[in-house]
């Protein structure tokens, strides 16, 4: 790779000599002038100018009337220098062909800037669209609800602003002259149904902009789509759009155009997280009702993301209502939340807290104690609790109209007991548990900053620990003669990081985008302790993998610039440097997305990115579990890398009730780990490093969604043709094999119907084809019961056979597919003082089709030897929410 890098090097360096020796022999073809004038009229100087060189100046009288006498000394220097110096400081342009020079008046140019906030709250709107009809030329407001509009002056201006649930803002100016600060505070709709109806996908952006695979949530689309337990959810809203598999059935993990759950990007106010689940993945751990907006990329990602192959999910958090306090319960099946938000010092300062909380263990420990009540003595009693917790805090700070400070915690916990005990006579006691802990601990600050009506800039600081920790017990004898084993095993990683992000908008066809990070990680891949006792004699074991401290920086810039009227072009790059033990790892990843407008309803894109991961979750598991190591690259293990190259097609309706859109990608991956074949038989002393090998893998297919964005039903339908798969030279003896997640086909429908305006009914229904696994349909005879390994013929998987299990290759069974419908009802029940009360009614799985997600092997001698494991019945589900 560094070679590359050095040979593209020495290559652009010919071009720009080459380009530099051109324009030198161009100069020098040049007429030379030599000008000594003091307080010549422009006219006089124009007139020397053509006498020596023979030029010819076109333009009206009036354009130099107004000019004031100018000194020039200029001494044997080209024709186009001369030009460039005499009107750099004139109100006057030239456009040069040939013999002849145009001179026209220069083209002074205004800046209209602000930020669109709620005005009920003063909560900054992310996307808003802004739009100069006169001039045709529009802009969208960035995470902070800023916005630079550069229009030429003098003309008139006729602005409209528009916001997804919002009343649209006009204002008109008459030949504006003067740079503008527009404060603008938009109006929520007043009525019910037309929030609901307008909280979808924003169509316009759809084909006038060159983004590709980007999508962006709200907080009222999340809480209309059906799932689990009535739990909106961000994760399982985003599974229901194209090229998104939900990998197992009723999880809360997302697999991207044949990435791996690992390699999605989840972000907190630009932050990474590293485990998103809770229940080991049936919720996500984002609580909706501290969510502002979700930006959700799967292509053409912008230059300043970096550090995952397959997707990107940003998360912007409410700042807090700054002139009222306001607040929301909510009660569930499984869970519990609350949201207070409101003003510390009014139209300055500003706070919103949410703590969401589940009570599996209050309402499971009713039931798992009149169990072990009912057990007589040396009967197995049960032991198990699960609780999981997140918190969300922000306070927001308006120093003034330019200066905005911020600083928040984000903190999710889960915790996990199960086991069992028994007591016998004579003091005798067994005892066989586990406890695992999992979850994220992130404090954040910044500050953002208006330099001028063009440049937008943001600083901000963070610091995220993850951890997982997993403790087994055993014990079993009596006080005087025992066996106990206590183990503990600990995954952890600690970040701290800084980021500088800066926008300049120059004028209406150029936006630039510019920034920085930098990250210090600190790994502990492995931490392992042992106790052993029988009573007699103890053993302790610990391993403590010395700490993996490693370095990250990033460097983006990213333009976007509109050519004319039809083409628009992205094009960025981001340079990404990681160093660890000694070894430093850089990636040049450029960005490129372009669009060419057919007409106003209808247009062309194409896009091309490259992204490269420094970080890899192991997974041993068919699922996504906390207990999967989070490992970074080192000396051995190259970081992994994609290239995505994607084509669509996207139309909207005049009206805009209607959208439909076609892309198609191919994705190819390199250095991607996974464990070896037979690693489990590696000596215990084996690294982690020397458990693992790299390969490649590749990813393609065609997605198509069609919405309905406007009345009284909206939703969406998409469909996804896909291929993926994965080779690996240690792995299924080197030949190519599909991946777990192949689907080669899925089907989303998602409805919502708003019947009246205190009544709506949704639905989603879902189709995919099954995921893959690896199944040993023969195995190895055992020579003896006492070494059961491989050493004679292959025989039926009889289960109680003995010896290995042999596979014939990777991934070589595929599920049945998987399909499933939710409905869901949500009534509303206004209270007096503007208060709702929102009850919700929602069927998981209507017809409670058990999707299979593994198989297990059944006795040989029955007619089917295997069998398929489903999860998940049907689950009705209540929860009520009042908002206050």
């Amino acid at each position: 790779m560094m070679q590359f890098h050095s040979k593209f090097s020495f290559l652009l360096l010919l071009c720009l000599m080459h380009i530099c020796i051109e324009a030198k022999g161009t100069e020098h073809d040049e007429p030379l002038v030599t000008l000594d004038m003091k307080q010549t009229p422009i006219r006089k100087v124009l007139a020397e100018i053509t006498r020596q060189t023979g030029v010819t100046f076109s333009y009206e009288s009036s354009l130099t009337k107004h000019l004031l006498p100018i000194d020039i000394t200029i001494t044997a220097q080209p024709l186009s220098h001369c030009l460039r110096i005499l009107f750099q400081k004139l109100s006057v342009e030239y456009i040069q062909s040939g013999k002849y020079i145009i001179l026209k008046k220069k083209q002074k140019n205004i800046v209209i800037s602000g930020f669109i906030r709620d005005k009920s709250s003063s909560e900054s709107l992310i996307g808003a669209s802004i739009y100069d009809a006169k001039s045709h030329q529009g802009t969208t407001s960035n995470a902070d609800g800023f916005f630079s509009l550069t229009l030429e002056a003098g003309n008139d201006v006729y602005l409209n602003i528009s916001y997804v649930g919002y009343d649209s803002f006009h204002r008109s100016f008459i030949q504006l002259e003067q740079d503008t600060l527009l404060p603008v505070l938009l109006n929520s709709h007043q009525q019910l149904a037309e929030v609901v109806v307008t909280g979808e996908y924003t169509s316009s952006p759809l084909v006038q902009t060159s983004d590709m695979g980007h999508t962006r949530l709200n907080k009222d689309l999340i809480q209309q789509t059906p799932v689990l337990f009535g739990e909106a959810d961000i994760i399982k809203t985003l599974q229901t759009l194209p090229g998104v598999s939900a990998g197992t059935a009723g999880l809360a993990g997302m697999y991207v155009r044949g990435g791996n759950g690992d390699d999605n990007l989840y972000m907190i106010e630009g932050n990474p997280l590293y485990q998103i689940n809770h229940v080991g993945g049936l919720f996500s751990s984002f609580n909706a009702e501290a969510v502002k907006d979700v930006e959700f990329f799967k292509s053409a990602f912008p230059a300043r993301y970096g550090g995952r192959l397959s997707s990107v999910v940003d998360i912007h958090t409410k700042d807090g209502n700054m002139k009222e306090y306001h607040g929301s319960a909510m009660l569930g099946l499984t869970s519990g939340s609350l949201n207070l938000e409101g003003p510390l010092v009014k139209d300055r300062t500003s706070f919103n807290f949410a703590l969401r909380r589940s009570w599996i263990d209050a309402l499971s420990a009713p039931t798992i104690a009149i169990w072990n009540a009912t057990r007589n003595k040396g009967e197995t009693q049960i032991v198990a609790r699960y609780a999981f917790t997140d918190m969300n805090f922000k306070l927001n700070h308006q120093f003034n109209d330019r200066s905005r400070g911020y600083a928040g915690l984000y903190w999710g916990n889960d915790f996990l007991k199960g086991g069992e005990k028994r007591e016998g006579d004579n003091g005798y006691e067994s005892r066989n548990t586990g406890r695992l802990r999992w979850g994220n601990i992130m404090a954040f600050t910044g500050w953002s900053y208006v330099f001028n009506n063009q440049l937008f800039g943001n600083v901000n600081a963070a610091f995220t620990h993850y951890s997982s920790t997993l403790k087994g017990d055993y014990y079993q004898g009596t006080e005087a003669n025992y066996v106990s084993q206590e183990s503990s095993t600990q995954n952890r990683i600690d970040d701290l990081s800084i980021r500088a992000n800066f926008d300049f908008r120059p004028n209406a066809s150029h936006q630039l985008h510019f920034g920085t990070h930098y990250i210090y990680h600190r790994f502990h891949p492995v931490d392992e302790k042992s106790y052993f006792s029988n009573g007699m004699t103890t053993q302790t074991r610990q391993n403590n993998d010395t700490a993996l401290p490693a370095h990250e920086l990033g460097i983006y810039m990213e333009e976007d610039w509109k050519m004319n009227k039809r083409i628009r072009l992205n094009a960025g790059i981001h340079l990404g440097l990681y160093t660890i033990d000694g070894k430093t790892y850089t990636s040049l990843e450029p960005r490129f997305s372009s669009r060419f407008l057919i007409n106003p309803q209808l247009s062309l894109k194409a896009s091309y990115t490259r992204m490269s991961q420094y970080v890899h979750q192991v997974n041993e598991s068919y699922i996504n579990l906390p207990t999967d190591t989070w490992i970074p690259v080192s000396r051995k293990l190259k970081p992994m890398q994609s290239d995505q190259l994607a084509v669509g097609a996207y139309y909207t309706t005049g009206n805009k009730i209607y959208s439909f859109s076609i892309e198609g990608y191919y994705k190819w991956m390199k250095h991607l780990m996974d464990y070896k074949d037979n690693y489990q038989f590696l000596p215990p002393s084996t690294s982690w490093e020397d458990k693992l090998t790299q390969g490649k893998g590749r990813s393609y297919g065609v997605e198509l969604i069609a919405r309905k964005e406007k009345g009284k039903i909206t939703g969406w339908a998409g469909y996804t043709l896909s291929w993926n798969d994965r080779q690996f030279t240690e792995i299924n003896k080197g030949k190519r094999f599909p991946a777990k997640f192949d689907n080669r086909h899925k089907f989303n429908i998602i409805a919502n119907w708003k019947i009246k305006p205190k009544l709506e009914l949704t639905g989603s229904w879902t189709y995919a084809t099954g995921n893959r696994l690896t199944v040993s349909f023969e195995n190895y005879q055992a020579v003896s019961p006492q070494h059961p390994f491989p050493g004679g013929s292959l025989v039926p998987p009889y289960i109680d056979s003995g010896g290995l299990d042999y596979y014939t290759e990777r991934n070589n069974f595929q599920l049945p597919a998987y399909h499933r419908l939710d409905l869901g009802i949500n009534i509303y029940r206004p209270k007096k003082k503007n208060r709702m009360g929102i009850w919700n009614i929602s069927i998981y799985n209507v017809y409670s089709y058990m999707a299979p997600v593994s198989i297990r092997k059944g006795w040989w001698y029955n007619n089917d030897c295997f069998y398929t494991l489903g999860i998940v019945p049907i689950i009705p589900s209540v929860s009520y929410t009042y908002k206050f």
